[in-house]
């Protein structure tokens, strides 16, 4: 069931960068979604273009235009996407996949929305968010929040650390986050079976707005926003305007996060 595409938009944070956030959509086929690659945390470059994240991101998204097939589930359809990006990996990057160090590995979080009638299928990974109104004047917040809880916790323990340090830290983490169990985008299939979903019957009419964590900032970490007066403030003033806010408040000293400007991806759509 179609979907109407409101607005979107993908800042980079830096200008003359592409940024390692990815959106896209099918509107007649009632699907968008965005991709948030993570910072690489190698100067070892496996892959083509500027970082890991940006290919890892560009290329699931261009896989997610083709949607699920008939009677396909959510595990079995990201199966699928995983296949098909991991076989794409192998034959693109510089060095055999199975000598790659785990640091070397990209990774992505992703938030990905399927409407089925007046019942939305919701798909995440990592701290990529969404949120819906769901009637009655109530919104309802998708995704992990614990996950951008805790990335700025350790943005603040980090931020004490040297430069080495902190790499060491970054490198470790991405070394983990390639389990499966951790049900991040990764170049391994079986993370599918590990990705977070959730089922809402959501009004005709509804808007619905996914994010990546750059976007989701006027929450987390700074407060900014509830959840719903996010969600009003998009429909109100668009995605451009109010992602100029964010970029002010970022230049001020009272932002805490490793990167100053992050990127920030996000799509409105209404039902």
């Amino acid at each position: 069931m179609a979907i109407d595409v409101l607005d979107s938009i993908n800042d980079p944070g830096t200008p003359g960068k592409s940024g390692d956030d990815r959106l896209g959509f099918d509107a007649a086929a009632g699907r968008a979604w965005v991709i948030d690659g993570a910072t690489d945390a190698t100067d070892l470059k496996p892959f083509p273009g500027e970082s890991g994240a940006a290919w890892l991101a560009e290329t699931v998204s261009a896989r997610l235009m083709s949607g699920p097939e008939a009677g396909e589930g959510a595990s079995a359809y990201f199966g699928r996407v995983l296949t098909n990006v991991a076989t794409e990996a192998s034959r693109q990057s510089k060095f055999p996949l199975h000598t790659l160090p785990g640091e070397a590995m990209p990774v992505a979080s992703a938030m990905w929305l399927r409407r089925a009638g007046d019942t939305c299928e919701f798909v995440w990974a990592g701290d990529c968010f969404a949120i819906a109104q769901t009637g009655d004047g109530k919104t309802r917040l998708i995704g992990t929040q614990e996950k951008a809880d805790a990335e700025t916790r350790e943005a603040v323990r980090m931020l004490s650390m040297t430069q080495a340090e902190r790499w060491a830290v970054l490198q470790a983490q991405r070394r983990g986050a390639n389990d499966p169990a951790r049900g991040l985008i990764t170049l391994n299939p079986a993370a599918a079976q590990h990705l977070a979903t959730a089922q809402l019957r959501l009004p005709p009419g509804a808007h619905v707005l996914l994010m990546t964590d750059g976007f989701f900032r006027f929450v987390e970490p700074y407060g900014l926003d509830t959840p719903a007066s996010l969600l009003a403030r998009v429909v109100n003033n668009g995605l451009a305007a109010s992602a100029s806010v964010l970029r002010y408040h970022e230049a001020t000293p009272h932002s805490v996060r490793l990167k100053a400007r992050d990127d920030a991806a996000a799509i409105l759509v209404r039902l």
